[in-house]
């Protein structure tokens, strides 16, 4: 019994020690990566990152690897350090306030308004009630975003909407975050501004 058990120690810390080599490895080999994001980050003072094994389980980006952390963290190491770069700041330069038209052809006091935001890679559907030239303010509307694309997505956690320009404006502020191929932007807004 002795020996049996001086060998499950022998072969867990065998183990043990691998699973940290690994874990060393794929950090020093994500360095230069890393690094840009920091350098992003502390320019326009945003909140971009590498998500972790147990952040990449619970994303939505989780099916899209194969629920597997490993082609993750390949798909990241394989690309071009300046497309990575590249990648990044089209994610901190995007689009955050958008003004939309909306035009009626009925009669009907209860409208749904559909308009693509973030390069189109989302949608914003607001539903709301009218009297054809101001919103009914005795209805709360309500905002659901889509994904549009498999990159660069926003999905978000939480929105206020306000009445505005004498209830001809109701303006939607969504907060949440933006999934990329390489990671992810945190405490992103997006304002849609939709017009009567």
């Amino acid at each position: 019994m002795k020996k049996f058990f001086k060998l499950f120690i022998i072969i867990f810390i065998v183990s043990v020690n691998f699973f940290n080599v690994n874990a060393l490895d794929t950090q020093s080999l994500l360095i230069d990566y890393q690094n840009i994001i920091d350098e992003i980050n502390e320019e326009y003072q945003t909140h971009l990152y590498i998500l972790s094994e147990t952040e990449f389980i619970q994303s939505p980006i989780y099916n899209d690897y194969d629920n597997n952390y490993s082609n993750y963290i390949n798909n990241i190491l394989q690309t071009d350090i300046d497309t990575f770069k590249s990648d990044c700041l089209k994610i901190v330069n995007v689009q955050t306030i958008y003004d939309y038209q909306i035009n009626h052809m009925t009669r009907s006091t209860l409208g749904k308004k559909t308009m693509s935001f973030n390069n189109n890679c989302n949608s914003m559907t607001l539903t709301y009630k009218h009297n054809g030239s101001k919103f009914d303010t005795s209805y709360k509307p309500t905002a659901t975003v889509a994904k549009l694309a498999n990159s660069n997505y926003f999905v978000m956690s939480s929105y206020t909407g306000t009445f505005k320009n004498s209830n001809a404006t109701y303006t939607v502020s969504a907060k949440g975050k933006i999934y990329s191929r390489y990671g992810t932007a945190s405490n992103k807004t997006f304002v849609v501004n939709f017009n009567l």
